[in-house]
This record gives C-alpha cells, structure tokens and sequence, in this order.
C-alpha cells in the first residue's frame, strides 16, 4: 500500500510540473488524488474488517469455551446445593430439641440421635473463572456483539458469583464456631445440654436463616448459567 500511495503522489508532482494547461494539471491531480483516497480507504476497510473477523473467530471459541466452564460449575453448584439442603435439615433438627431437664443425667439414645445430626460440611464452590478472567484481562469482552449475552455474562462472574463465595463464607464461619465450641465441651456434658445451650441455639438460628440464603443464591446462580449457556446456543 505504501508503494502504491508513493507511486500516484509522484505522479501528482509529476503532473503539478508538467507543460499541460492548468485544466489538464488539475484532472491529472484530482485523479491521483482520488485513486490515494481510494486505495488508502479500501485499505482501512480490508485491515478493520479482516481484524473484526479475527475477534468474532476469539470470541467464538471463547463462548464455547465458556459453555464447556458453565456445564462443570452447574454440576459443582448443585453438588453444594444438596450439601447444604442436608445441614439445613439437621440444624433444623437440632433447632428443635427441648432442653434437657436435667443437666446430670444422659440419654445415650437421644445423644446418639443428635450425633447423628451434629454434622459440618465447610462447603466452597471454585468456579472455573480462568477462561472468563483471561478474556477479560486482555480487553476482549466487548468484541461479544450480542449484548444480552454479555451482559448476562458480566452480571453471572462481577455479581452472582462473589454472592455465593460471600454466603458461603458466613455459613461455613458459623458452622467452624460450632466446631470449635465441640471441641472445647466437656467430655461429660450430655449433647442434648450443649445443643440447647444459649450459645449454640443462636448459631443454629444463624445457620438455619443463611442456609436459606445460600440455597437461593444457589438457585440463582444456576438458572443465569442455564440462560447464558441458552443464549450462547442460539
């Protein structure tokens, strides 16, 4: 291109000193002129739509990358879903349990039914952001033109996902000062007078209140995976 751009401005000087008339002078310019403009825009053209090309061909393999990531954090969300469905249920059962009567005497059976019950699970989803965090680094989540989808896609990795990484964070807090209270009870104090001990019933409304959260942050955070992965396959 440059060649071609050095050739025709020559030819404009070429003509400019010419012993043509003035009438001819300025055609023969006018015409280099143009064939410049042409051939430089025609350039940009060619150079922006074969880069434009490039990026879709990125985005493209990115966004089917991304569906392949999404599928395997479905299947890890859900995993931590019944996880905690099954903590919910057991702190909802260690919720209810009377206190004890008696703070002397054991009921091995009774005992036996809250150790069953008294289980932690310190649960943490690691989404596989590595593609999305990569392609968004190098400045290339504006060349998705569809802007629902990537939107979507903003919202689902900025937004949902930190939600969970937070909610799941406080639970598994409260879970680890269940753990540690545990720890530190005497090995003589009957379950059934630690589980309803002031200390205790307060972390396991804390738990009951916030496994509820996290199941809807959960439920969220899936159905905007499910749509952005619909959106990709359209």
């Amino acid at each position: 291109m440059q060649e071609e751009v050095t050739k025709h401005t020559k030819k404009i000087f070429k003509a400019a000193k010419s012993k043509h008339s003035l009438g001819e002078k300025i055609r023969e310019i006018l015409l280099e002129i143009a064939i410049i403009v042409f051939a430089v825009t025609l350039s940009i053209w060619l150079h922006g739509w074969s880069e434009h090309r490039h990026e879709q061909k990125e985005a493209k393999t990115f966004l089917k990358g991304l569906k392949e990531d999404l599928s395997k954090d479905i299947q890890l969300m859900e995993a931590n879903r019944n996880v905690i469905v099954g903590l919910d249920s057991n702190f909802r059962f260690l919720q209810s349990i009377p206190e004890s009567s008696s703070s002397s005497r054991t009921d091995p059976a009774k005992d036996k039914e809250i150790g069953e019950h008294l289980y932690f699970d310190l649960r943490v989803t690691h989404p596989n952001i590595g593609r999305y965090e990569g392609f968004k680094s190098s400045g290339k989540i504006e060349t998705i033109e569809n802007s629902v989808l990537k939107e979507k896609i903003l919202i689902f990795y900025q937004q949902t996902l930190p939600n969970i990484a937070y909610g799941e964070n406080y639970v598994n807090s409260i879970q680890q000062k269940m753990l540690d209270l545990l720890v530190e009870k005497d090995e003589k104090q009957p379950l059934v007078n630690f589980i309803s001990s002031l200390k205790l019933k307060s972390l396991l409304n804390l738990g009951v209140h916030n496994f509820g959260v996290n199941l809807d942050s959960y439920d969220k955070a899936i159905a905007e995976a499910r749509a952005i992965i619909e959106e990709i396959e359209k």
